[in-house]
């Protein structure tokens, strides 16, 4: 059992305080992205902060903090832990930013193809990408992938193919429509050898 204290409590907004440590940084359209899913859904996950001189530090949010600060939330959902000090907080912030995966993006791309059905041209709002990367994501994730499964890729391990599933971009989603069917072992290698070079 850990030895710090947390709980839930929806905070004043005047009262949190970024730290001057967070490496985490966001782009201009993931910004975006964040704003509008906050506006349409609210903050689903709160952020996370430690009591520190009267306020409220972030450990992990600063994006959503920053987000609805500037949508005018007057409060926002948060988990406070208590005890932590300055070292735990930074490890901390490292181990939630850190220790949330990478979308496998065949996966995802088969759930937005789903999704754009349900949505149609709103499947865009609050998700991180532009027209032309939910165009790729959605065009890999219909490549019929299961029958490929089990091929003999000389030395390449399963685990350089998962890694594979996490660095797709248009570019290879070209490679794959064209040559995939005819040699799937070749144009697997092929993409694997473009992986090395990013």
């Amino acid at each position: 059992m850990s030895k710090y204290k947390t709980n839930n409590k929806e905070i004043d907004i005047k009262l949190i305080t970024k730290n001057p440590w967070n490496p985490n940084q966001m782009d201009k359209k993931t910004l975006k992205a964040e704003k509008e899913s906050i506006e349409k859904y609210g903050v689903v996950a709160p952020i996370i902060v430690r009591p520190l001189k009267n306020k409220y530090q972030i450990i992990d949010g600063e994006h959503r903090y920053r987000v609805c600060n500037d949508l005018g939330y007057k409060k926002i959902p948060s988990v406070i832990i208590d005890g932590l000090e300055d070292k735990d907080a930074k490890k901390l912030t490292i181990i939630l930013n850190e220790t949330k995966g990478q979308h496998d993006k065949i996966e995802l791309g088969k759930l937005l193809g789903e999704l754009e059905t349900d949505f149609g041209d709103n499947l865009k709002i609050g998700l991180p990408f532009t027209n032309d990367d939910l165009k790729d994501l959605i065009e890999f994730g219909n490549v019929e992938w299961d029958k490929y499964e089990g091929l003999e890729l000389d030395k390449e391990s399963d685990e350089e193919i998962f890694r594979l599933h996490l660095t797709f971009n248009g570019d290879d989603i070209k490679i794959a429509k064209e040559h995939l069917s005819t040699n799937p072992e070749q144009t697997i290698l092929e993409l694997l050898k473009n992986k090395d070079k990013k």
